[in-house]
C-alpha cells in the first residue's frame, strides 16, 4: 500500500474495516480483532496510531509483534490470509496489518467463537446473533439440518411421482426408499437413518404437520387495495404440488379475452400475464425462500396486478448489482430437488426471461423489492398503472392513519404499522417505501433497529 493511501486510512479513523491500535495488542485481543475483520469484510489493523489518528510509532519489538501477529492466525479456525508490513511515517514506525475477507461460505472462530465487526468494535455473535450470522454465511442451511420426521412419515408415492419428475421411474423396483434418502443426501444412516428436513418437505405424508411454514396463501381482492377478498386458498403440500395448485388458482382467477386472428377460424385466449412469467415468480419463491421463517409466501391477487411475497432478503453473495445476472442458492437442496424436476434451470436466467415475456406481452416489466426481509415481485397487468402522488388526497387509508400516528407518536416501526393497520408487514412495508419515496418520511436506522419519522414539511 502506498503511503498516501495509508495516511488516508488513517485519516478517516476507525471504521468497520479500519482498527487503530497505539501499542501492540495482546494475544487474545490482537486475534479477536484479526477474526473480527475476517469475518465481516475483510480490513487493516494499524498498529502504532491512537485512536484519534495521531501517529504515535511502536515502542514493542518489531520481530515479537510479527510473531504474535503469525500465533494470532494460527489461532484462528481456518487461519485468514494476513500480511504484515511496516511503514516509516514522521520518523515513526507503524504496523499495517492486512487481513482479508472470509469465503461467502465459511466462518472464521477463535476458541469455538465467532467474532465480527459491527461498526468499529469487534463483537463476539451469541444465540440468535450467531444463528442469523450462519443462516446467512449459509453455512446453516435449512433443507440440510436434521428433521424429527422418521422414515415411516414418508410418502412412497410422492417419492415415486419426483422420481418420475427426472427420468428413473423404476428406481424403487431395484431399491428400497431408505437407499434412495441416503444416496440423495436426504438422510444420514449413523446407526440408525436420519432424515434431514429437506426429506419431510418434499415426501413427507403431512409435509404441513413438519413445516408448517412451506404453506402458500393466496387471496384474490376486488379492486386494487387489500380491502374486500373475493376468495382465498392455502396450499399445505409439498413444494411441486404447491407450485402446481398455485399457479392453477391464478390462472383460473385472473381476466382472459379472446382474438380470432385474421386467416383462422379459431380464436386464441390471452391471460392478463404471460403464464411463463407466473411460473417463474411462484418457483423462485419457492426455491429461494427463507424457510427458517415462520411465514407462508403471500400471493395478492388484485385487479391491476399480482404481488408474490416470501420471507427471505438477498441471499449471502448475492448484491443488487447482480441481481438476475447471477444465481445463489440459500436452500441447495430444495433448489436440486426442483432443478431435476424442471421447475428451474439453475443458470440465473429466470428474471430476464420474465422481463422479456411481459414486454413481449406489451406490459410493464416485473418489480423487484427486497422490504424488511420480504422479497416482493410485482407483475402489473394493462391497468396497473402507477397512480401519481402529488398530495394528501392521493394516499391510502393506512398511509394517513400512520401519518397522524406520527403526529402523535413521533416515530413508527414497519411492525406498529401493519399492527394499527391490521395488515400483513409485506403491505405494510410497500406503504412505508412509498411515503418514503415522495418524502412524507423517513427511515432512521437499518434491520431491527430501524424506525420512521416525519419529514419536513409534510403536512403540505
Amino acid at each position: 500500500m502506498k503511503q498516501e493511501e495509508l495516511l488516508a486510512l488513517i485519516k478517516n479513523g476507525e471504521t468497520q474495516e479500519v482498527e487503530l491500535k497505539e501499542g501492540c495488542p495482546n494475544g487474545h485481543k490482537l486475534t479477536e480483532i484479526i477474526c473480527g475483520l475476517a469475518n465481516t469484510d475483510g480490513g487493516f489493523l494499524i498498529l502504532g496510531v491512537s485512536e484519534k489518528g495521531e501517529i504515535k510509532g511502536l515502542q514493542c519489538n518489531l520481530d515479537k509483534l510479527q510473531q504474535d501477529i503469525a500465533n494470532a492466525r494460527q489461532s484462528i479456525h481456518s487461519s485468514p490470509p494476513v500480511s504484515t508490513t511496516i511503514h516509516i511515517i514522521e520518523d515513526k514506525k507503524i504496523a499495517l496489518v492486512e487481513i482479508n475477507k472470509a469465503n461467502d461460505k465459511n466462518a472464521h472462530t477463535y476458541n469455538g467463537a465467532v467474532y465480527v465487526r459491527i461498526g468499529s468494535t469487534t463483537h463476539k455473535l451469541e444465540g440468535q446473533e450467531l444463528f442469523d450470522f450462519l443462516k446467512n454465511k449459509q453455512i446453516l442451511c435449512f433443507d440440510e439440518q436434521d428433521s424429527e420426521a422418521k422414515i415411516e412419515n414418508l410418502d412412497e408415492n410422492r417419492i415415486k411421482l419426483y422420481l418420475i419428475k427426472r427420468g428413473q421411474p423404476d428406481y424403487l423396483k431395484a431399491n428400497n426408499v431408505q437407499e434412495f434418502i441416503i444416496s440423495n443426501m436426504f438422510g444420514k444412516l449413523n446407526g440408525k437413518l436420519k432424515l434431514k428436513n429437506i426429506a419431510a418437505l418434499f415426501f413427507a405424508k403431512e409435509p404441513h404437520r413438519w413445516h408448517p411454514q412451506s404453506e402458500v396463501r393466496i387471496v384474490r381482492f376486488s379492486g386494487t387495495e387489500p380491502i374486500n377478498i373475493v376468495v382465498q386458498r392455502d396450499f399445505r403440500s409439498d413444494p411441486m404440488e404447491n407450485i402446481e395448485q398455485t399457479i392453477a388458482f391464478i390462472r383460473e382467477n385472473i381476466s382472459k379475452r379472446f382474438i380470432i386472428p385474421e386467416n383462422s377460424p379459431r380464436r386464441i385466449e390471452i391471460e392478463e400475464y404471460p403464464t411463463s412469467v407466473i411460473r417463474e415468480a411462484i418457483v423462485n419463491a419457492v426455491a429461494h425462500r427463507d424457510y427458517y421463517s415462520y411465514d407462508s409466501i403471500q400471493i395478492n391477487l388484485f385487479e391491476d396486478r399480482i404481488e408474490i411475497s416470501n420471507p427471505g432478503g438477498l441471499p449471502q453473495g448475492l448484491t443488487k448489482e447482480f441481481f438476475g445476472k447471477r444465481s445463489v442458492r440459500r436452500n441447495p437442496l430444495t433448489y436440486r430437488i426442483l432443478r431435476e424436476g424442471h421447475y428451474v434451470e439453475g443458470l440465473g436466467l429466470g428474471i430476464p426471461q420474465m422481463r422479456n415475456e411481459m414486454r413481449k406481452a406489451g406490459l410493464r416489466d416485473p418489480e423487484f423489492n427486497f422490504e424488511g426481509g420480504f422479497f416482493v415481485v410485482t407483475l402489473r397487468n394493462a391497468k396497473g398503472s402507477i397512480k401519481p402522488v402529488e398530495g394528501l388526497k392521493d394516499l391510502n387509508s393506512r398511509q394517513l392513519n400512520a401519518l397522524d400516528y406520527l403526529r402523535q407518536n413521533k416515530t413508527i416501526k414497519s411492525k406498529t404499522y401493519a399492527n394499527i393497520n391490521e395488515v400483513s408487514l409485506p403491505i405494510a412495508l410497500k406503504d412505508i417505501n412509498e411515503l418514503i419515496k415522495f418524502k412524507y418520511i423517513q427511515k432512521v436506522g437499518s434491520y431491527r433497529g430501524a424506525y420512521y419519522v416525519l419529514s419536513g414539511g409534510v403536512f403540505r
